[in-house]
């Protein structure tokens, strides 16, 4: 269990997000389909997720990396 949590953290393969207060920082996506100020269009290897909010903003977009900064409403995932 250990070993299958340490070799994700350290080779991540799947798709993660991790929601905080004013951030959302996600990994490992496919596709950036939509990216505005109130609405971002993620697409995943089986999903998609449509994040809707306020003063959305790229902080951060590494390889297969985003940071994003803004107030989130709502978080919708719908399977592709």
């Amino acid at each position: 269990m250990v070993y299958n949590y340490l070799r994700n953290f350290l080779n991540p393969a799947d798709f993660h997000i991790d929601i905080y207060d004013k951030h959302i920082h996600i990994t490992n996506y496919d596709k950036i389909i939509t990216l505005g100020t109130n609405k971002i269009i993620i697409k995943t290897t089986s999903k998609k997720l449509i994040l809707e909010g306020n003063n959305f903003s790229l902080n951060k977009l590494a390889d297969k990396e985003l940071l994003i900064s803004g107030t989130l409403i709502n978080l919708e995932i719908k399977d592709e």
